[in-house]
């Protein structure tokens, strides 16, 4: 494909809407779906497609088995993106695919269309150019960014084609720094969280009510402050940190080639300061589990004033955990902190949206060797081995269920804005990971 047609190609792809947690976007869902499964259909792959009532985003496998001795590799991605707000933030339209000053600007971009579209280009230019050397099947969902709550579910309907797959490639983190890539063998799980508090019927006039009833506001930044110590970053849930796995001193020394310096990481974060939990400091987010608010809705935050003790309050949280932690068990612990923490006179519903284990794997095999070479011959720099503070629930669930090889890799740039305004994938990067993709995809293993 000529450099036009694959942006042309990317450019069809950022303008379909497929955000997965925005229910009223399924028709957009349904696009990428049809996107995705037209593509492969010309280039001979067969096309399954699982699905579920109510309406879940649907999976889309798609095999092409052409020789039954060779390989099978198995290439992983999501078609579902974060949603576009704060919008007002955005320089760039979000749903239209830009480029400026070297970069590609849009929603899903990096996060993960960009990276599905390099594998369908890398892949069609095998087929035609007759270089495709293994088997190719393709795992594409559409519930990444919400958990992946139906995956494991649609992936064991699918035994039959899987369990043949030798090696699975998920293009879905990044690299080190621009020409350095990167190779993942650990990524941190997660509980996803909604609590509710309740005080009772109405809102209430502050004046007349303070101090004789709760406020829910108050009721929940008090529980959060007992879940977290903001001095020294521990979460305090009893039995929490109980079944951590012990980094080893080879294991520390290998991320510390990982490491950045705290000014680099400001400003890559374009935040004012850091934070560290006792001696691990930068490696916090890489090695410790973590806990975390990401929104609050209550009371009134119009102009002006308005003095009212609402009657309800809702808060969405998350754990990010590490190998050794089992989600349920997270999960209940949780629960049980929260009843034990908040008041009897409240009313409260706690919801768990979505939990994922954690990753961890060995990089010690032929394939990770083989894409190692390959990924330092074309971007001319070592590959560092790195492990991510981020979740992708696909990749626990196929080495627990297939027990094959995970290879986590990727092209965009840790400035990639990802989940925020102004995500953005690097130009050259960008082709030079289809370049890196023909040849790993071409490789006679």
């Amino acid at each position: 494909m000529t450099k036009n047609q694959i942006i042309d190609l990317l450019s069809h792809f950022i303008k379909i809407q497929s955000v997965s947690t925005d229910k009223n976007r399924f028709l957009e869902i349904k696009k990428a779906v049809s996107f995705l499964s037209n593509f492969l259909s010309k280039l001979g792959f067969s096309i399954k497609i699982l699905e579920k009532e109510k309406s879940p985003p649907p999976l889309i496998l798609a095999s092409l088995i052409k020789d039954k001795k060779a390989k099978t590799v198995g290439i992983y991605g999501h078609y579902d993106v974060q949603p576009e707000d704060p919008l007002s933030e955005w320089k760039t339209p979000p749903f239209s695919l830009t480029l400026k000053n070297g970069k590609f600007f849009g929603r899903g971009v990096a996060d993960n269309k960009g990276s599905i579209i390099q594998n369908l280009v890398a892949v069609n230019n095998l087929i035609k150019e007759k270089r495709l050397k293994n088997n190719i099947v393709f795992i594409l969902e559409g519930e990444e960014e919400t958990g992946s709550v139906n995956f494991e579910e649609y992936i064991k309907k699918t035994k039959d084609i899987l369990s043949k797959v030798d090696v699975f490639y998920l293009t879905d983190t990044g690299m080190h720094q621009k020409y350095q890539p990167q190779i993942f063998y650990g990524l941190r799980g997660i509980v996803y969280f909604e609590l509710t508090v309740k005080i009772g019927e109405r809102d209430l006039h502050s004046g007349i009510y303070g101090n004789r009833v709760y406020n829910p506001i108050n009721v929940l930044t008090d529980l959060i402050a007992k879940i977290k110590n903001i001095k020294t970053g521990k979460i305090q849930i009893p039995k929490f940190y109980k079944k951590l796995r012990k980094i080893s001193r080879d294991e520390l020394l290998l991320l510390k080639k990982t490491l950045k310096s705290d000014e680099e990481e400001k400003e890559e974060a374009s935040v004012f300061g850091l934070t560290q939990i006792n001696n691990l400091g930068k490696l916090s987010s890489k090695i410790l589990p973590s806990f975390d608010c990401h929104g609050i809705i209550s009371g009134y935050i119009g102009e002006g004033q308005k003095t009212v003790i609402p009657k309800e309050a809702k808060v969405k949280f998350s754990f990010r955990l590490v190998e050794h932690q089992d989600p349920k068990e997270i999960e209940s612990l949780v629960f049980d902190f929260v009843k034990k923490n908040l008041p009897k006179e409240v009313k409260w519903e706690l919801k768990c949206l979505s939990k994922s284990a954690p990753f961890y794997t060995d990089v010690n095999n032929l394939w990770v060797k083989q894409t190692t070479s390959i990924l330092e011959d074309v971007f001319g720099n070592e590959v560092i081995f790195n492990r991510s503070g981020g979740s992708i629930p696909a990749a626990e669930i196929l080495q627990r269920l297939f027990k094959k090889p995970i290879i986590l890799t990727g092209f965009t740039l840790p400035d990639d804005n990802i989940h925020a305004p102004n995500e953005n994938f690097d130009e050259e990067m960008f082709f030079l990971g289809i370049e890196a993709l023909e040849k790993i995809y071409s490789i006679n293993f």
